[in-house]
């Protein structure tokens, strides 16, 4: 196939044309630097040159007057597909133009065209909000646990409760409750009250539960405490769940049955809490890096300030806790109320990579010699108020010694 077989017919927005002569600026674009009393300039270099399209066009035959408003008016609707004989398909912005008719070419219209280089504006998506997921699906588990509960109580006859016995069921529950559920203890201060509220007013121990989610849904854990403070507390609601797992056994059927609902309703209670939780953790952005590492003695004076990020191997370990941890209570579930648990789990799962994927890895750091868990900071960090975390990660007994590898976080 020869050169003239490749030309394509010229057009702008399907209306075609005659091309006399095109012309594209190509290579680098920059500033030429000549200098007093030195014979070799310097070129510096801006960038690629912008792919403009001069064309000289034109439209001839006895319909040129038609054919030329056609064109008009393609050209006034601003952008569209160039097709040019030699380059191809073009998507382009119409620049300045110019139109010329003379008496001695009569039957053609003359045109200066200037083309600029066009990106069409990408078509939105939509982008699944893991944080609003987890939520809905935690309020889900809400309501299951809830109906649960009420459900279980409504099979027991409370005439065969034995209040001590009971007492002594949930003596581990309780303990669970001032931990981790302390606005609870306002209402029930001592463990009697509980379980006498659990013997005579279920639907009423039940909206207290349910209440107190409302009030630790509004609880900002992430402005307050940052990833690693949200991911410690978690844990610690891990632990409690699993302590709230099983009550003590002690005589009577229906005591016993009384028990695990009311142990059931705290730890479902628990993981929506952890839900809540971990919903309040945002996917970070990008962090910026610092141009420059400000000095000990300015730092001292003027902290650094800089994003927060979290650490990717934190987050992964969160997540093989959770799923253990909810993998036990799906087990002892009903059908429906497993589905609700295995949601959470699920929304749980997606959250937890969805931060992780916007944070930094942990590595290994060698020094030749020991340091203060104060200069290791500096070192990696360029951030001496980043001690504790050096401490913490490394369980440093004091922070005047750390040994020669340590483990810090990839930034």
């Amino acid at each position: 196939m020869n050169w003239r077989d490749r030309l394509l017919p010229a057009s702008f927005r399907g209306v075609g044309f005659w091309i006399d002569q095109a012309k594209t600026p190509v290579g680098r674009k920059g500033q030429l630097h000549e200098y007093p009393q030195r014979d070799l300039p310097f070129f510096e270099d801006l960038g690629q040159q912008a792919k403009t399209h001069d064309l000289t066009a034109f439209i001839i035959g006895a319909d040129c007057l038609e054919q030329r408003d056609k064109l008009l008016q393609a050209l006034e609707q601003g952008s569209g597909e160039l097709v040019h004989p030699w380059l191809g398909r073009l998507q382009v912005k119409v620049g300045e133009c110019d139109m010329t008719h003379t008496r001695q070419d009569g039957g053609m219209v003359t045109f200066t065209l200037k083309f600029y280089p066009d990106r069409p504006l990408p078509f939105p998506t939509a982008t699944v909000s893991t944080q609003k997921v987890l939520l809905i699906k935690a309020d889900g588990l809400l309501g299951s646990a809830v109906a649960r509960f009420e459900q279980a109580m409504t099979l027991i006859k409370a005439a065969r409760i034995g209040i001590a016995n009971l007492r002594n069921s949930l003596t581990g529950v309780y303990d669970v409750i001032k931990e981790q559920l302390k606005p609870l203890i306002a209402q029930y201060k001592q463990i009697t009250e509980l379980v006498r509220a659990v013997k005579e007013l279920p639907k009423e121990v039940a909206a207290e539960f349910k209440g107190l989610l409302g009030d630790i849904k509004e609880l900002k854990a992430f402005a307050k405490e940052g990833y690693r403070g949200v991911i410690a507390d978690v844990s610690q609601q891990i632990e409690a769940i699993r302590k709230a797992d099983a009550p003590k056994i002690t005589t009577g059927m229906d005591t016993n049955a009384a028990a695990q609902a009311m142990a059931n309703l705290v730890q479902d209670t628990l993981i929506v809490k952890v839900a809540q939780w971990v919903a309040s953790m945002p996917v970070a952005s990008t962090p910026v890096k610092l141009s420059s590492t400000p000095s000990l003695d300015q730092q001292s004076k003027q902290p650094v300030s800089r994003q927060e990020v979290p650490v990717t191997d934190d987050l992964q370990a969160l997540q093989k806790e959770l799923i253990e941890a909810l993998q036990k209570a799906q087990d002892k579930a009903d059908p429906a109320h497993y589905q609700a648990i295995a949601d959470v789990k699920e929304a749980l799962i997606a959250h937890l990579k969805a931060v992780a994927s916007s944070g930094v890895r942990l590595v290994s750091k060698t020094f030749q010699e020991t340091f203060p868990a104060l200069v290791v900071a500096y070192k990696q960090f360029g951030d001496a108020t980043r001690v504790t975390e050096v401490i913490q990660r490394n369980g440093l007994s004091h922070p005047g010694y750390s040994p020669n590898e340590v483990k810090v976080s990839r930034e």
